[in-house]
Protein backbone atom coordinates (compact mmCIF):
# COMPACT_ATOMS: atom_id res chain seq x y z
CA UNK A 1 0.00 0.00 0.00
CA UNK A 2 2.80 2.44 0.92
CA UNK A 3 4.62 1.62 -2.29
CA UNK A 4 1.58 2.50 -4.40
CA UNK A 5 1.12 5.75 -2.46
CA UNK A 6 4.81 6.68 -2.97
CA UNK A 7 4.54 6.02 -6.73
CA UNK A 8 1.42 8.24 -6.95
CA UNK A 9 3.17 11.07 -5.07
CA UNK A 10 6.19 10.84 -7.40
CA UNK A 11 3.90 10.87 -10.45
CA UNK A 12 2.09 13.95 -9.15
CA UNK A 13 5.40 15.74 -8.53
CA UNK A 14 6.57 14.86 -12.05
CA UNK A 15 3.34 16.28 -13.50
CA UNK A 16 3.77 19.49 -11.51
CA UNK A 17 7.35 19.89 -12.75
CA UNK A 18 6.23 19.32 -16.36
CA UNK A 19 3.51 21.95 -15.99
CA UNK A 20 5.92 24.45 -14.43
CA UNK A 21 8.46 23.95 -17.23
CA UNK A 22 5.84 24.27 -19.98
CA UNK A 23 4.52 27.55 -18.54
CA UNK A 24 7.92 29.13 -19.26
CA UNK A 25 7.04 29.08 -23.00
CA UNK A 26 4.46 31.77 -23.83
CA UNK A 27 3.83 30.26 -27.29
CA UNK A 28 4.20 33.66 -28.96
CA UNK A 29 5.81 34.24 -32.32
CA UNK A 30 9.11 36.03 -32.68
CA UNK A 31 10.36 38.18 -35.54
CA UNK A 32 13.93 37.73 -36.65
CA UNK A 33 15.58 40.80 -38.09
CA UNK A 34 18.83 40.33 -39.94
CA UNK A 35 20.90 42.65 -37.82
CA UNK A 36 22.13 43.31 -34.32
CA UNK A 37 20.37 46.53 -33.41
CA UNK A 38 22.57 49.25 -31.91
CA UNK A 39 20.08 50.42 -29.29
CA UNK A 40 16.75 49.58 -27.67
CA UNK A 41 14.19 48.81 -30.36
CA UNK A 42 10.57 47.71 -30.16
CA UNK A 43 9.36 45.38 -32.90
CA UNK A 44 5.75 44.27 -33.28
CA UNK A 45 5.25 40.61 -34.11
CA UNK A 46 2.48 38.85 -35.98
CA UNK A 47 -0.21 37.32 -33.76
CA UNK A 48 -0.89 33.62 -33.52
CA UNK A 49 -4.55 32.82 -34.27
CA UNK A 50 -6.57 33.43 -31.12
CA UNK A 51 -3.96 35.60 -29.41
CA UNK A 52 -3.31 39.30 -29.18
CA UNK A 53 -0.51 41.02 -31.10
CA UNK A 54 2.67 40.78 -29.07
CA UNK A 55 5.34 43.45 -28.77
CA UNK A 56 8.91 42.33 -28.22
CA UNK A 57 11.55 44.66 -26.86
CA UNK A 58 15.04 43.80 -28.05
CA UNK A 59 17.90 44.92 -25.83
CA UNK A 60 21.18 44.15 -27.59
CA UNK A 61 24.52 44.34 -25.87
CA UNK A 62 26.21 47.64 -26.67
CA UNK A 63 29.92 47.84 -25.98
CA UNK A 64 31.72 50.90 -24.72
CA UNK A 65 33.88 50.91 -27.87
CA UNK A 66 31.04 52.06 -30.14
CA UNK A 67 32.52 54.96 -32.12
CA UNK A 68 30.97 58.38 -32.44
CA UNK A 69 29.12 59.06 -35.69
CA UNK A 70 31.49 59.77 -38.55
CA UNK A 71 29.47 62.73 -39.81
CA UNK A 72 26.60 64.79 -38.58
CA UNK A 73 23.60 62.61 -39.42
CA UNK A 74 20.98 63.77 -41.83
CA UNK A 75 17.37 63.40 -40.76
CA UNK A 76 15.89 62.43 -44.11
CA UNK A 77 15.81 59.00 -45.66
CA UNK A 78 17.35 58.39 -49.07
CA UNK A 79 15.20 57.17 -51.97
CA UNK A 80 16.67 54.51 -54.23
CA UNK A 81 17.40 55.85 -57.71
CA UNK A 82 16.02 54.02 -60.74
CA UNK A 83 19.40 52.51 -61.67
CA UNK A 84 20.62 49.09 -60.63
CA UNK A 85 23.38 49.14 -58.06
CA UNK A 86 24.79 47.78 -54.82
CA UNK A 87 24.02 48.63 -51.23
CA UNK A 88 24.53 47.43 -47.68
CA UNK A 89 21.46 45.77 -46.20
CA UNK A 90 21.19 46.63 -42.51
CA UNK A 91 17.86 44.94 -41.72
CA UNK A 92 14.89 43.20 -43.32
CA UNK A 93 11.56 43.77 -41.57
CA UNK A 94 8.45 41.78 -42.62
CA UNK A 95 5.85 44.02 -44.30
CA UNK A 96 3.24 42.69 -41.87
CA UNK A 97 5.14 44.31 -38.98
CA UNK A 98 4.69 47.72 -40.58
CA UNK A 99 6.94 50.29 -42.13
CA UNK A 100 7.26 52.08 -38.78
CA UNK A 101 9.59 49.35 -37.48
CA UNK A 102 11.84 49.78 -40.52
CA UNK A 103 11.79 53.58 -40.13
CA UNK A 104 12.86 53.20 -36.49
CA UNK A 105 15.86 51.08 -37.50
CA UNK A 106 16.73 53.52 -40.32
CA UNK A 107 16.66 56.45 -37.87
CA UNK A 108 19.09 54.58 -35.62
CA UNK A 109 21.40 54.10 -38.61
CA UNK A 110 21.20 57.83 -39.38
CA UNK A 111 21.98 58.62 -35.73
CA UNK A 112 25.10 56.45 -36.05
CA UNK A 113 26.27 58.57 -39.00
CA UNK A 114 25.74 56.03 -41.78
CA UNK A 115 25.38 57.66 -45.22
CA UNK A 116 22.40 57.48 -47.57
CA UNK A 117 20.12 55.44 -45.32
CA UNK A 118 16.78 54.46 -46.80
CA UNK A 119 14.05 51.86 -46.97
CA UNK A 120 13.10 49.67 -49.93
CA UNK A 121 9.83 47.79 -50.32
CA UNK A 122 11.18 44.48 -51.59
CA UNK A 123 8.04 43.76 -53.61
CA UNK A 124 9.06 46.47 -56.12
CA UNK A 125 12.55 45.03 -56.75
CA UNK A 126 13.00 41.78 -58.65
CA UNK A 127 16.32 40.97 -56.98
CA UNK A 128 14.83 40.91 -53.46
CA UNK A 129 12.55 38.40 -51.75
CA UNK A 130 9.07 39.95 -51.62
CA UNK A 131 7.35 40.82 -48.37
CA UNK A 132 9.99 42.90 -46.58
CA UNK A 133 10.97 46.47 -45.88
CA UNK A 134 14.74 46.51 -46.44
CA UNK A 135 16.76 49.11 -44.52
CA UNK A 136 19.85 50.02 -46.54
CA UNK A 137 22.81 52.38 -46.43
CA UNK A 138 24.64 53.66 -49.49
CA UNK A 139 24.09 53.40 -53.22
CA UNK A 140 27.17 52.05 -54.98
CA UNK A 141 28.06 51.19 -58.56
CA UNK A 142 30.13 48.11 -57.70
CA UNK A 143 30.25 45.29 -55.21
CA UNK A 144 33.77 46.35 -54.19
CA UNK A 145 32.65 49.92 -53.40
CA UNK A 146 29.86 48.62 -51.18
CA UNK A 147 32.08 46.03 -49.49
CA UNK A 148 34.56 48.77 -48.59
CA UNK A 149 31.84 50.30 -46.36
CA UNK A 150 30.95 47.11 -44.48
CA UNK A 151 33.27 47.92 -41.60
CA UNK A 152 31.57 51.28 -41.08
CA UNK A 153 28.12 49.67 -40.88
CA UNK A 154 29.29 46.90 -38.58
CA UNK A 155 31.13 49.33 -36.32
CA UNK A 156 27.90 51.35 -36.07
CA UNK A 157 26.24 48.28 -34.52
CA UNK A 158 24.80 46.58 -37.61
CA UNK A 159 27.01 43.50 -37.33
CA UNK A 160 24.91 41.41 -39.72
CA UNK A 161 25.08 44.00 -42.54
CA UNK A 162 25.85 42.56 -45.96
CA UNK A 163 26.32 43.68 -49.57
CA UNK A 164 23.36 43.18 -51.90
CA UNK A 165 22.77 43.96 -55.55
CA UNK A 166 19.53 45.86 -56.14
CA UNK A 167 17.76 45.45 -59.48
CA UNK A 168 14.37 46.61 -60.68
Amino acid sequence: MWTVLAVLVLAALGALVAIAVSRGDDGGTKTVVATKLPARTTVATLPVFGTETAVTTVLPVVTATTPAPTAPGTTTLTRWNDADGYTLVLASVPNANGRASAVQIARRALDQGLPDVGILDSTTFSGLAPGFFVVFTGIYTSNADAAARLTQARTAGFTAAYVRRITR
